[in-house]
């Protein structure tokens, strides 16, 4: 009973990530932001100019300095391949 419980999990898991890297075949990294503030500035550049988007924060192994994190966090923002020139344009305006 305990194996078939774990098979179960690393199937559900493998299938996760499976999953993830389908998807995220379609979609490109078109900025990296670090930090809160340029996060949020980025997304509301492509929010006000209609382009979606997603976004990936890698793991943060190792910090431990919590009151700066929101400071040090890695936010990678993805747009659909064919949505790349709209988004540039959008980050870049004033």
């Amino acid at each position: 009973m305990k194996y078939i419980i774990i098979g179960t999990l690393i199937l559900v898991v493998a299938c996760v990530v499976m999953a993830k890297l389908i998807t995220y075949k379609y979609w490109t990294c078109i900025y990296t932001a670090f930090g809160h503030d340029n996060y949020f500035k980025v997304i509301a550049k492509l929010e006000r100019e209609g382009v979606g988007f997603k976004t990936k924060t890698p793991l943060q192994l190792g910090s431990t300095d919590f009151q700066n994190r929101n400071k040090m966090t890695q936010y990678d923002v993805f747009v659909k391949k064919g949505d790349e020139q709209a988004a540039q344009r959008a980050i870049h305006s004033a």
